[in-house]
């Protein structure tokens, strides 16, 4: 009886053994398919009329339109995090008057405006922090902003109008909007939607949300027209420039210029400390020539890009220009790692 039980034993074991070993043989690890270097175009046009959304993993364009068919974005995700943001391709501009009566603002006198950043510091943007919080209440601060909506594609000044933010309820935005002189006085509400990244919204015809970013997780990078400071006679100069956002609720993203691209590999990129910065591409991926007024791209900047399901990729810029000769149609080749 004792020989026969070791005998079950010793034939339980091997069994396992082979079973184990053939499931290892049977059920092997392979790699994710990378495929080879694509290229893409955002169409922007000659004029940078279009806000191009870019998405690597789908390798298109997912969203496109008009930078002037809105004014303000609102913020749609992460705790305590309310911000309202102009829009920087249309030149807009805020000034806030402080804890003031609706009524009252009636012209720009003493009026200080101010233009919104593109590096993330919400907090001080032209709006900024509009909002204090009184437990998992936010309260509004009551103060009323004059706000310069800037100027449309075809070059012409939109016009001021004064706006009183009147907080954040049951996951909506509400304000309160007039003309200056208080004639065409509108209340409107815009809901919270954590899909996106904002939820953007135009003053016109009386206030209107409008269809602009794609789902947060279905882009990467966008290209769209901003203000940029630049050094100028020892200050900083608003100027109005052409470049490329990343999402920064979910993408990461980094940059060298020694390596070559095409021998950039997964491993190569391992020492890279990654950044959120919105505008870390920014519009410096390109140059200007004056004596040719022409633009040229740097296709010497590698991108490194983690994406929403956390993968990477490599990118860089490749071209300015259409067949057609037309400024506007920014190229690039990319790869997943």
């Amino acid at each position: 009886m004792e020989n026969f039980m070791k005998f079950i034993f010793i034939f339980a074991f091997l069994s396992s053994f082979i079973l184990f070993s053939c499931m290892e043989e049977e059920l092997p690890v392979t790699a994710y398919p990378r495929g080879d270097v694509q290229s893409g175009t955002a169409e922007m046009t000659s004029k940078y009329s279009n806000q191009v959304y870019y998405s690597f993993d789908q390798g298109k364009v997912v969203a496109s339109n008009p930078y002037d068919i809105w004014d303000l974005a609102f913020r749609s995700y992460g705790d305590d995090a309310y911000h309202i943001i102009l829009n920087g391709a249309k030149f807009m501009e805020a000034a806030d008057m402080g804890e003031v009566a609706f009524e009252s603002v009636l012209n720009r006198d003493n009026a200080e405006f101010r233009y919104d950043s593109t590096n993330g510091d919400y907090d001080n943007y032209a709006l900024g922090k509009w909002w204090e919080n009184n437990g998992s209440n936010v309260i509004y601060k009551n103060h009323v902003y004059i706000i310069n909506r800037g100027n449309n594609i075809a070059n012409k000044k939109v016009g001021y109008i004064k706006m009183m933010i009147a907080g954040f309820e049951n996951n909506e935005y509400k304000i309160k909007f007039a003309n200056l002189d208080g004639s065409n006085e509108f209340v409107a509400s815009i809901p919270r939607n954590e899909e996106y990244n904002f939820v953007h919204f135009s003053f016109s015809d009386g206030g209107k949300v409008v269809d602009v970013e794609p789902i947060s997780k279905n882009w990467d990078i966008v290209f769209f027209k901003y203000i940029a400071f630049l050094a100028f006679e020892g200050g900083l100069l608003p100027y109005s420039v052409t470049g490329v956002m990343i999402n920064d609720k979910y993408v990461e993203i980094a940059s060298d210029t020694s390596m070559n691209f095409n021998d950039i590999t997964l491993d190569s990129i391992s020492k890279f400390i990654f950044s959120k910065k919105p505008d870390y591409i920014g519009h410096e991926w390109k140059s200007f020539t004056l004596n040719g007024e022409s633009y040229a791209v740097r296709p010497e900047i590698n991108y490194f890009l983690k994406d929403y399901n956390d993968f990477y990729w490599k990118f860089h810029f490749t071209f300015f220009y259409n067949d057609k000769g037309e400024r506007g149609y920014p190229k690039f080749d990319f790869k997943k790692l």
